[in-house]
């Protein structure tokens, strides 16, 4: 999470220095960071075993088309695991890194304050768990015997749509959530994101 963290916290200084030349023209490319909750959703096992975590992301869009953007970005998901009589179990988070592109799509007049957005993309995710500690050691030990090593990179897509509310000149302010599914061995591992965020111009 600190590589994340310093991710958004570099994204944001640049977004501040290009928002500071007054009179410069506007770029054509947007600087995105943000983050909340992410609430597992899919398959069974992971509903119960993980419960709600949080997700951080930076991206950078470039103008496609008037209302259209194409975002590279970066993103970090993290849900605690927590299932219900696992007593004396801590660690054992899902960590879920996603590298990928997002076509961003814009439905209001430029003028207009309030401007609703959808969008749709994919890339690749990389997954693997913390290790598990706790007094519990006969399950601690089963339970890292499991996921021991375990990591798997795989394709994900995903779709969503929010808001951008008109903030200043140089940014926005926007509220999105959508919907990811990560194409992992078995069953998808499927999850929904609620993000609020800056927009950069």
């Amino acid at each position: 999470m600190k590589q994340a963290s310093l991710v958004i916290l570099l994204v944001a200084l640049c977004a501040i220095t290009v928002g500071a030349q007054v009179g410069a023209p506007k770029a054509p490319f947007s600087i995105y960071a943000g983050g909340s909750m992410a609430v597992p959703n899919g398959p069974t096992e992971f509903t119960d075993m993980y419960k709600a975590g949080y997700n951080a992301f930076a991206g950078l869009g470039f103008k496609t088309f008037p209302k259209t953007q194409l975002v590279a970005k970066l993103e970090y998901n993290q849900f605690p695991f927590d299932p219900i009589g696992a007593i004396g179990v801590d660690g054992g988070n899902t960590k879920i890194w996603m590298y990928g592109a997002d076509a961003r799509m814009s439905f209001a007049p430029p003028a207009f304050p309030l401007k609703p957005f959808a969008f749709v993309g994919g890339g690749m995710a990389n997954m693997t768990f913390d290790d598990f500690s706790g007094s519990n050691s006969t399950l601690v030990t089963a339970l890292n015997t499991t996921v021991e090593g375990w990591s798997e990179n795989k394709p994900y897509f995903n779709v969503g749509a929010g808001f951008e509310f008109m903030s200043s000149p140089a940014f926005t302010l926007f509220l999105q959530g959508r919907y990811v599914s990560v194409s992992t061995s078995g069953s998808a591992t499927t999850f929904v994101p609620f993000s609020l965020g800056l927009k950069f111009f």
